[in-house]
């Protein structure tokens, strides 16, 4: 399981690519078009204006192919890409596959600009509003 203090892993999906002069927040989520995986990507799709203001990024990672994600993308209007992680390489990478589902678990990480893991919440809840918080702080929201 990736921690704070950990270096992002090295993956086919190449996060360090999307790394910039601020933070990166990674999102996992289980599946496209589902009720509370679209609620955890809307939310951070609607606070698009904050993210920009910190200077941050983000990335969606599932494991569902590139032409659902693209038609998911378009139809949830998402200013971020979602990255397609089949084999679950990535999701293992971060320790948030699960296993009995052969899909990742909803999940958020946030990166510094180094590549260093600031935030990570393994077990990431829509609906939990100290998730959400927790996210924004460590994109440097003063919270």
């Amino acid at each position: 399981m990736i921690d704070i203090g950990d270096q992002l892993p090295d993956t086919e999906l190449n996060l360090r690519d999307h790394l910039s002069d601020g933070p990166l927040l990674i999102l996992f989520y289980t599946e496209a078009n589902t009720p509370l995986c679209t609620q955890q990507l809307c939310a951070f799709r609607d606070d698009e204006e904050m993210i920009n203001e910190l200077g941050a990024a983000v990335v969606a990672i599932s494991s569902d192919p590139p032409w659902e994600l693209e038609q998911f993308k378009e139809e949830q209007r998402f200013p971020f890409p979602l990255l397609s992680d089949p084999a679950l390489e990535a999701a293992a990478a971060f320790g948030v596959v699960d296993q009995s589902a052969k899909r990742a678990q909803r999940a958020a990480f946030v990166v510094d600009s180094e590549g260093v893991i600031q935030l990570a919440i393994p077990f990431y809840q829509p609906n939990n509003l100290d998730h959400y918080e927790d996210v924004f702080a460590a994109l440097g929201l003063d919270i």
